[in-house]
């Protein structure tokens, strides 16, 4: 394996290091990446039941109790409820917006590692080939033997690119979906939540 992989040249090192970005940040996301890690159903049901009894100051206590996204956003609009609706709902679409990197952390990088992978093949292609016409010029035709090692290099790096950037394109698809799923169900706990929490304070006026 480890003559295969010299016979690719010194390309095969930087798609290598790609290949070990790819490895890292897919543990790390799908360690990280799941929806208990941002919204905790059990806390969420005391939550709802401290604002259907209109207690404002023990949901709150709840919300502080765990520092994750969902009760941040909880937080945020209690504190602010007698805000009017337009605003309360822009002001947590822009923490939403910012909380949200968190949910794409590292999606950047596999983006670029999916880029650059194959081009870096490309260019090891364009190496090899190079090796190759270096060898015709010096040698000819008669010394044909000498043209194998441009050429493994060329096939080599292509193969290693490929290799490493149409996975990640799958894995970069994947949990892109798996954040906006993941958005997309906190959002419907939350107006959940904000309704509950407008009849309330409507009843009580």
């Amino acid at each position: 394996m480890w003559e295969f992989l010299e016979k690719g040249g010194w390309l095969m090192i930087p798609i290598g290091v790609c290949l070990l970005l790819v490895i890292t940040i897919t543990v790390e996301r799908l360690v990280n990446l799941r929806y208990a890690r941002f919204v905790d159903n059990e806390l969420l049901d005391k939550i709802r039941g401290y604002l259907g009894r209109a207690e404002y100051d023990g949901a709150l206590q709840v919300c502080r109790s765990k520092n994750i996204m969902f009760n941040r956003l909880m937080e945020t609009a209690i504190n602010y409820r007698n805000l009017e609706s337009g605003e309360l709902r822009q002001l947590l679409e822009d923490q939403s917006r910012q909380e949200a990197d968190v949910l794409e952390r590292f999606l950047t990088i596999l983006r670029t590692i999916a880029t650059i992978a194959p081009l870096l093949g490309l260019l090891g292609t364009v190496a090899g080939m190079i090796k190759v016409f270096q060898t015709l010029s010096i040698a000819g035709m008669t010394q044909a033997h000498n043209l194998s090692g441009g050429i493994s290099e060329a096939l080599i790096t292509t193969a290693a690119g490929m290799t490493v950037a149409i996975p990640t394109i799958v894995v970069h698809s994947y949990f892109e979906r798996r954040a906006d799923s993941i958005l997309l169900r906190m959002e419907k706990r939350l107006i959940e939540l904000l309704l509950l929490l407008r009849t309330n304070d409507a009843v009580s006026a």
